[in-house]
């Protein structure tokens, strides 16, 4: 019995240690440094203050953040080549061209070239920064900003606020994109509007200045193949009367009065007749009539000439004709898709609570945190205080 209680004490004893030394400090820690949820939750309802006060200033900053923030707004439009009836002035004066000088003038072909024109311009940043600079709204907006500051607001809003994009095959959407983004819709509207005029009208400026060009030289290569034939016949008139002359002053000095008849027998006359330098057989007085018929007479201009002169009258017209055409159709009109970007106030409104009620929790739960661990440590301090004495 004496050895089985010593036995049972020298076995006690560790355990009897580690039940005074980590026993009190497991407790401890259960009690102190583990919170089980429903402790969480009376702790945060008994910071309900501190939280909806975090939460209504957070709030406040988003509400206030969205009701005085820049808005941006937003118009698109979609367009694709023009219809025949919207160029209809336009492809008559083309026609019209076309049956003079034998130039193909599909219409079809025509609306297709001037709508990649149109694509091709409108996309171009020279273009929308040359529109965007002389535009009333960007110099509202850059009116207190230095050059390089005016600079690089005017590349963004090229490159960010006039947006053009080709059409998208993924999404099946065969038209040509533009779209604007302002501080309000009526200003993003005007600006998208008048951006799509103004390329219209530069793009039909360009075309006509190209067409008015085309006839010029058209107009030109009919006077210089009229003036090749007048040109031609005068010289020809001009060689045969120097040779009838040259043969009337033969036979005036072989003393040929008339036609020299002996020598029309056996078909010698056609010879003599067809040979030039045998014309002043024919005699002074046949010469001399014949001159005289030939400088009384007009010249005898062949068909192609008098064509060329109607083409010409054709084509006279056609430099003064003033015509206006719309190279482009809207599939979607400006006015059919305005998009507010931001701010969104309702979104803004939900996140500001929710980041208040996360930044409120979060107050309380440091601030208990260090109550706690403050705590903890004067107890721990007194404890060995206590170990001490």
């Amino acid at each position: 019995m004496a050895m089985s209680e010593i036995s049972q004490k020298t076995l006690n004893a560790p355990s009897g240690n580690a039940a005074n030394g980590a026993g009190p400090r497991h407790a401890y820690a259960y009690d102190n440094d583990e919170i089980d949820l429903f402790e969480l939750l009376f702790r945060l309802w008994d910071k309900k203050g501190v939280i909806l006060m975090v939460t209504l200033v957070t709030t406040l900053i988003a509400g206030t953040y969205a009701f005085t923030a820049r808005a941006q707004w937003t118009v698109k439009a979609y367009v694709s080549p023009p219809q025949m009836a919207q160029m209809e002035d336009y492809l008559t004066l083309r026609r019209a061209f076309a049956r003079v000088s034998g130039i193909n003038a599909d219409p079809q072909a025509i609306a297709n070239h001037l709508f990649s024109r149109f694509t091709e311009m409108v996309s171009s940043p020279n273009e929308k920064l040359s529109y965007l600079s002389e535009t009333a709204y960007v110099k509202q907006q850059t009116e207190s900003m230095d050059s390089q500051a005016k600079r690089v607001w005017l590349t963004e809003m090229a490159d960010k606020g006039l947006v053009t994009s080709p059409p998208d095959e993924k999404k099946t959407l065969p038209y040509f994109m533009l779209s604007v983004s302002a501080d309000n819709p009526q200003v993003a509207l005007a600006l998208l509007t008048d951006y799509v005029s103004r390329i219209n009208d530069q793009v039909m400026a360009q075309d006509e200045a190209e067409f008015r060009h085309q006839v010029d030289a058209t107009i030109l290569a009919r006077q210089k193949e009229q003036q090749d034939i007048a040109f031609s016949l005068q010289a020809d008139r001009a060689n045969q009367l120097a040779n009838l002359t040259r043969s009337r002053s033969t036979a005036q000095r072989a003393g040929i009065t008339d036609y020299y008849a002996n020598s029309a027998s056996n078909g010698g006359t056609k010879i003599e007749l067809a040979n030039s330098v045998h014309k002043y057989m024919l005699g002074e007085n046949f010469l001399s009539a014949e001159i005289n018929s030939l400088m009384e007479s007009p010249i005898v201009y062949p068909v192609r000439y008098h064509d060329i002169s109607r083409e010409l009258s054709l084509l006279a017209p056609l430099r003064q004709q003033q015509v206006t055409a719309q190279v482009y159709r809207y599939q979607l009109t400006p006015g059919e898709h305005v998009k507010k970007d931001r701010p969104k106030k309702a979104l803004i409104g939900v996140l500001g609570v929710l980041l208040g009620g996360m930044l409120g929790i979060a107050t309380v739960l440091v601030t208990d945190g260090i109550a706690r661990y403050r705590l903890s440590a004067t107890r721990g301090s007194s404890r060995l205080s206590a170990d001490d004495h």
